[in-house]
Order: C-alpha cells, then structure tokens, then sequence
C-alpha cells in the first residue's frame, strides 16, 4: 500500500508539472479556467484512484495477511513469556527454599554452640510446602 501511494504521488506530481506547462502555453487568456477545472479534476482522479483501489478490496488482503503475521508474533512472544515467568518462579521458589534451609541449619548450628553445658537433644524439623498461584489466563 504504501508503495503504491508513493507511486501515485510521484506520478501527480510529474502530471502537475506538465499540467502548469499547458496552463502557461495556452493559446487564449480565455480557456485558462476551462484548462484549470480540466487539470484539476485529472489530479483529484489520479489521486482517488490508489486510494478507492485500497478502500474496495485491492489493499484489504495485504492488510489481513499483515495483521495475521504480527498476532502470530505476538502469540509466540506471549508463550515465550509466560515460560519464562514460570521459571523465573520455579527458581525464586528454590531460592527461597535454599534460603530457609540455611537459615535452619544457622540456627541450629547456634542452639548447638549455647547448649553445651547441658545436654538438651531438639531436633528442628519444618516442612515448606510450595505455594501453587493459580495464573488467570
């Protein structure tokens, strides 16, 4: 489309030139407004040709094949996201997980340190069970 409207533009452009020649070269003052109306009338025509040809179907198929390439794009951009945001939270969770599990064994290693003068047998069990967010599609 656009390729087609750059060329009609050039070619109005061209034909506009030629036009003011003949305008300049008429034979009589007299038909200077009949060859006026006659020029302009040809430019409005050569310009609502390229654009009547795209409104009444020539240029709706390549718009549809376009529209299709870049929804196919963004639904492939849209899954890529999603897997890569349910790893990002696959590796947050084992993260934190990590982080717990040390923090455990810290604190048991200190219980351990301060109870040696008695002999005080606790043993520190958690159970960390992973969270499931449901994601609304």
């Amino acid at each position: 489309m656009r390729n087609a409207l750059f060329q009609a533009i050039c070619k109005v452009g061209i034909f506009m030139i030629c036009a003011q020649a003949i305008v300049h070269f008429r034979p009589r003052e007299v038909y200077e407004k009949y060859l006026r109306l006659l020029v302009s009338v040809m430019i409005l025509i050569q310009l609502f040709l390229p654009i009547g040809g795209f409104l009444l179907g020539e240029g709706i198929g390549e718009v549809t094949k376009r529209l299709a390439i870049f929804s196919e794009g963004l639904e492939q951009e849209l899954s890529l996201s999603s897997r890569e945001a349910e790893e990002a939270d696959r590796l947050l969770e084992q993260m934190t997980l990590e982080e717990v599990r040390r923090r455990l064994e810290g604190k048991k290693n200190e219980t351990d340190e301060t109870s040696t003068t008695e002999e005080v047998s606790s043993e520190i069990s958690v159970t960390v069970e992973p969270v499931v967010i449901d994601k609304e599609d």
